[in-house]
């Protein structure tokens, strides 16, 4: 019996297993969106509990990542949503402590980007790049066809290119 079959039987062991494989897609995941640690910390805990709630329900085994990581990411909504009014951090007039969250500038400048775009390409985009999941996975996690994911990639690329100007220096109001 493989894991997440382990996990929906009730093994707590298991699913404490399954989540230590897909820690840092999550947490890369809920940071690419949110940006804030706290808010971080709220979507991964809340993102878990509804995992480990709703696990009975996953009708395909080898959807655990997938569909685990599309928790975290409607959950991370949620936050976002509630917090419209958070200020998109600028590099020059980011705060001492918020540039430590960060390994260096061009990552301040790269979520801030994405961050910039529509909902639904900022959503490809995270999944795509940042936790790599194949056009495929995002079809399925997203219920849409797979020719709508690599439309919605190519807006974004698109998008993001226009945010960047040759010299590789960052438009973001």
């Amino acid at each position: 019996m493989d894991k997440v079959e382990l996990a929906k039987n009730g093994d707590k062991q298991a699913f404490n297993d399954l989540i230590e494989e897909n820690k840092f897609k999550i947490y890369k995941t809920a940071k690419s969106i949110l940006g804030n640690e706290d808010d971080v910390c709220d979507a991964i805990q809340d993102s878990l509990i509804r995992a480990y709630k709703g696990i009975k329900n996953l009708h395909n085994n080898e959807f655990f990542s997938t569909w685990l990581i599309r928790i975290v990411i409607n959950k991370c909504y949620d936050i976002y949503n509630k917090q419209k009014s958070r200020k998109i951090i600028d590099i020059s007039e980011a705060k001492d402590e918020e540039l430590k969250v960060y390994d260096n500038y061009d990552e301040i400048g790269i979520n801030a980007i994405i961050k910039t775009l529509d909902e639904d390409l900022r959503t490809i985009t995270i999944m795509f790049y940042y936790d790599d999941l194949s056009v495929k996975d995002i079809s399925e996690v997203l219920k849409i066809p797979e020719g709508t994911v690599k439309s919605r990639l190519s807006r974004a690329r698109t998008k993001l290119y226009e945010i960047l100007n040759k010299d590789g220096e960052y438009n973001v109001r």
